[in-house]
């Protein structure tokens, strides 16, 4: 079974993506499952409790901490972001859910590998749809060096990238099964990253929404 556990809606400051078009593409690339991650919110997962689909919809969100991103899957309650790391890890759990690292060695949101071994992760993203095919790599053998799962998701923000990169689960039912499948280390990846001529536009426009932030980091 397929999942593409990183999707941003419109949700998030940085995509135009509504969840009927995600949902109505998901199904058309043949994914069993979805992980809405929007940006400091849960509010993509609450919409589209509210379509009809059977799509596995994993509840989670993408959280900004002082030194980069964590991904938050399988929580029902949002967390605010800007803590460190470490706090941020905490209190995914004490909401049931899991922390995963997000696309780790990116130069603008990753955690950087310091991040990533000094602190108690239920898994890495090692397949990031965005992320060129070296930092994938890399991310995957620190998860192989610390013994933990990976995870892959597209990290689409617009239509045509989403399931580039996925997650590969065997016999889930509900979203509750895939954290449990994570947990287990019961994962493998498929698809692929980002090419390097693809990046030079990704730097152009992600640098331009920097400068329209005012500077700040999402």
């Amino acid at each position: 079974m397929k999942f593409d556990l990183h999707i941003h809606s419109t949700h998030s400051d940085d995509s135009d993506m509504t969840l009927k078009d995600i949902i109505k593409t998901a199904k058309i690339k043949d994914l069993d499952g979805i992980a809405l991650l929007d940006h400091n919110t849960l509010d993509g997962y609450f919409e589209s409790q509210r379509l009809d689909t059977d799509l596995i919809i994993v509840p989670g969100m993408e959280i900004s901490t002082h030194s980069g991103h964590i991904i938050a899957l399988g929580i029902e309650e949002e967390i605010e972001p800007r803590l460190s790391v470490a706090a941020t890890i905490r209190k995914i759990r004490e909401k049931g859910g899991i922390s995963i690292a997000s696309h780790p060695r990116r130069f603008w949101s990753g955690l950087g590998e310091k991040q990533i071994r000094t602190n108690d992760w239920d898994a890495i993203e090692g397949l990031n749809g965005r992320s060129l095919k070296w930092n994938n790599r890399r991310a995957q053998k620190m998860a192989e060096e610390l013994d933990l799962p990976v995870t892959g998701g597209s990290d689409a923000h617009r239509l045509k990238r989403i399931g580039e990169a996925f997650t590969i689960l065997e016999n889930v039912e509900n979203w509750e099964d895939v954290i449990q499948e994570v947990k287990k280390g019961n994962t493998d990846v498929g698809g692929k990253g980002r090419k390097l001529s693809q990046n030079l536009f990704y730097v152009k426009r992600t640098f331009s929404r920097w400068v329209r932030r005012g500077f700040r980091r999402i």
